[in-house]
């Protein structure tokens, strides 16, 4: 799976890759030449339901950066499950499209990992 993300002006501002892993998720964040920038590895077997799951954004020389949080809401009266809450930890410095792409990532794992229609 991919997701890329443009400008208003149709300009690639970066792309975000599912690698390859055994039991983990991983993703890796390019820039617009397509040079690696960002690693989002995730817990082994990610669940949808009865429990909060963490992504560590960490850079590629395995430095931690931040984290993508998904936590689960737990049930409701309507027991209605179709609803997540999610969170983008990441450093105040960092650069603006470098935050825009880990959002896209977490769109792409929320539609990988945690969608069920």
């Amino acid at each position: 799976m991919e997701m890329r993300a443009y400008t208003p002006h149709k300009q690639l501002i970066g792309t975000v890759f599912q690698r390859w892993s055994m039991f983990t998720p991983l993703l890796e964040v390019c820039d617009s030449e397509g040079a690696s920038t960002i690693r989002i590895q995730g817990s082994c077997c990610p669940s949808r339901c009865f429990s909060n799951q963490q992504f560590q954004i960490v850079s590629n020389i395995g430095e931690k950066m931040g984290s993508i949080w998904k936590k689960w809401p737990g049930f409701n009266d309507d027991y209605n499950m179709d609803h997540e809450y999610f969170g983008l930890e990441v450093p105040l410095g960092m650069e603006s499209h470098s935050k825009l792409m880990l959002l896209a990532a977490t769109f792409l794992l929320n539609y990988m990992f945690f969608e069920m229609s």
